[in-house]
């Protein structure tokens, strides 16, 4: 689904560095939680979707906070 460019997932200005790697620190723990139990399951499809999703969520914060320190380092 095309949201115009418009980030569905960010950091907000201000939110500070350790904090959004702590986020998608906890984030990622939920996805290894996540595919482990579908690895053993029967029922792998909610397990596995919601891994996905979240698995994005990573993405878009470390995209996000990538993006302010290059930012930051070619003001600097």
């Amino acid at each position: 689904m095309d949201s115009g460019g418009t980030p569905l997932f960010s950091v907000t200005p201000g939110v500070c560095v350790e904090d959004a790697l702590e986020h998608a620190s906890c984030l990622m723990s939920c996805i290894n939680q996540l595919t482990l139990s579908a690895a053993t399951d029967d029922n792998t499809g909610h397990a596995t979707w919601c891994a996905h999703y979240m698995g994005e969520m990573v993405k878009a914060i470390i995209d996000d906070v990538a993006a302010g320190l290059f930012r930051a380092r070619d003001h600097a």
